[in-house]
């Protein structure tokens, strides 16, 4: 689909008065609330504070795997495989740390990840058939330089997801088929991300300093404030504009409008809605307040062009 622009003259904050500050809206962290977006439960950004000041991550993995098995549950999918790979590898080799066991896996995984990028652009490469001359001669140089990168076992620059995507939509942007636009790029979507495979993990966090890889094993549910409507469309940087949304939402949103996320992670309407649940039950109990939530539920309404409708009848 293609990305819709909103614009901000559209969206009404009605309320005159911030609902919540900062510290409020941050306090909600601590009561197991769902990410707006994917659903997950979220870790109050402090107890992440806590581990990055913890010297014990820098340890070999036998010291580390107890640190952070109380988080083991918050992980994500691929975090959590990664982690209990990195447990059974522990017993074999006591003294290595996170980086050096992931090193030993680096090769294997390399390999499983180009076989998965590789068919994904075997599939991008055909439509060189039938794009127009000039965006054809585009897409085969792009495709050219790709493969030069992951089948060479030391590229000088590692190949990059999200940087292949935006030129993939540069390429295509001006094609007058439209459907065929949107099936190039739903393609390139399909490109395996860090937290969609344990192999793109690995060759992406091999490298990293062993304290850097646990806490990558949790920064993805660390709760952060996201702008529903983005700071670059000038949209508010306080509580009228803040939802709570786990890192890893946050950071794959970039600067795109809402609509974008919801493409991008159809199942977000149903998660919005027990996300509010979630804040309602709080509310009922002193903590947050029901202006919050009736602005959330306008806002969200809004920039989504009507797909995220919650109800929050049970507010009143």
């Amino acid at each position: 689909m293609e990305k819709r622009i909103v614009k901000t003259e559209n969206i009404s904050f009605k309320l005159a008065e911030i609902p919540l500050t900062r510290k409020e809206l941050r306090n909600i962290l601590n009561y197991r609330i769902p990410c707006l977006c994917c659903g997950h439960e979220m870790i109050h950004p402090d107890t992440y504070t806590e581990l990055i000041e913890n010297p014990l991550l820098a340890s070999n993995a036998l010291t580390v795997i107890p640190v952070l098995e109380p988080y083991e549950k918050i992980m994500y999918p691929v975090e959590r495989q990664v982690f209990n790979m990195l447990k059974n590898l522990s017993v074999k080799y006591p003294d290595k740390n996170f980086q050096q066991l992931l090193m030993m896996k680096k090769d294997v995984h390399e390999l499983a990840l180009v076989r998965i990028q590789s068919i994904i652009f075997n599939k991008i490469s055909f439509y060189r058939r039938i794009l127009p001359e000039k965006e054809a001669r585009w897409l085969r140089s792009l495709m050219i330089k790709t493969n030069d990168i992951i089948f060479d076992p030391a590229p000088k620059k590692p190949f990059s997801r999200r940087i292949f995507i935006t030129k993939i939509k540069r390429i295509v942007k001006d094609i007058n088929n439209i459907r065929m636009k949107d099936e190039i790029i739903e393609i390139a979507r399909r490109l395996p991300r860090s937290s969609d495979e344990v192999c793109a993990f690995v060759v992406k966090n091999a490298r990293k300093r062993p304290e850097i890889i646990a806490l990558n094993l949790i920064h993805p549910a660390v709760g952060t404030f996201e702008h529903l409507q983005p700071k670059s469309l000038k949209g508010a940087n306080n509580s009228l504009n803040f939802a709570l949304e786990c890192s890893y939402c946050n950071n794959s949103r970039h600067h795109y409008p809402l609509s974008v996320q919801i493409e991008e992670n159809p199942y977000m309407p149903q998660n919005a809605q027990l996300h509010i649940d979630k804040l309602i039950s709080l509310c009922k109990k002193g903590i947050g307040k029901k202006e919050y939530i009736e602005n959330l539920r306008e806002v969200l309404f809004n920039l989504s062009y009507e797909e995220i409708d919650l109800d929050i009848s049970k507010l009143n």
